[in-house]
């Protein structure tokens, strides 16, 4: 039952303000629901019709060498004190819904160099993973302290301690466009096996739920190692 009410708060905040899904129309409720079944079940509209899109310019990922997320919490100002778990779907909406991003480095990193990026293809021409988009596209990216990344049991009111935070992010991310937040040393110290750095997504402004995903054109959070 408390899983019912914590979807039905997402999707409440979710659609009730103004969106538009990035197409040549808008989507129908029911059409979004399809698009998203056929995601769940590994069809791709890609396969049938469009199986080498043109992503955006530095928006693929190596065949190896890099990292994505390991966990993604939601967490609203709204609800301070829900917890609502991990989700595939990050949402960020203005002045209250925010997403967590952790990702794992691994021991092998020692003396090399991170790369955060955010990819984000266009939907439906570049990828396949339904996208809510609406605003003027401002966010801001908020780190947190190294190996202290969010739990299933992270809230607003309960957020890891904060750290450090990209020095020059990009002012605005817009669809069909890849950006990189921060390039530093991996921070990871001889011994280590692993360690933990996340941060926070939020907006002012912009309305943004997408789904995670690798595949066709990549889209959200990777680190790249080199």
């Amino acid at each position: 039952m408390r899983s019912l009410i914590i979807l039905s708060t997402l999707l409440a905040v979710g659609l009730a303000v103004p969106f538009e899904v990035l197409s040549s129309r808008s989507l129908t409720e029911r059409e979004e629901a399809q698009l998203a079944e056929r995601h769940s079940q590994g069809w791709s509209w890609h396969e049938k019709n469009n199986n080498n899109p043109t992503c955006p310019a530095n928006g693929n990922l190596p065949a190896t060498g890099y990292l994505s997320p390991t966990l993604m919490v939601p967490i609203a100002a709204s609800a301070p004190n829900i917890a609502f778990g991990s989700t595939q779907n990050p949402i960020i909406t203005p002045n209250n819904f925010c997403t967590i991003f952790n990702l794992v480095i691994p021991g092998s990193a020692v003396g090399k160099t991170c790369t955060l990026e955010f990819l984000f293809p266009s939907f439906p021409k570049q990828t396949k993973s339904p996208t809510v988009y609406n605003g003027p596209g401002h966010f801001t990216f908020t780190g947190y302290a190294f190996d202290s990344g969010a739990t299933l049991k992270t809230t607003y009111n309960n957020q890891p301690p904060p750290g450090p935070s990209p020095p020059q992010p990009p002012a605005v991310l817009a669809p069909g466009n890849a950006y990189i937040i921060n390039v530093g040393d991996c921070g990871i110290q001889p011994g280590q096996t692993s360690m933990t750095v996340s941060g926070k997504l939020c907006s002012t402004d912009t309305t943004f739920i997408f789904r995670q995903s690798s595949d066709v054109c990549p889209i959200g959070f990777f680190v790249v190692i080199s």
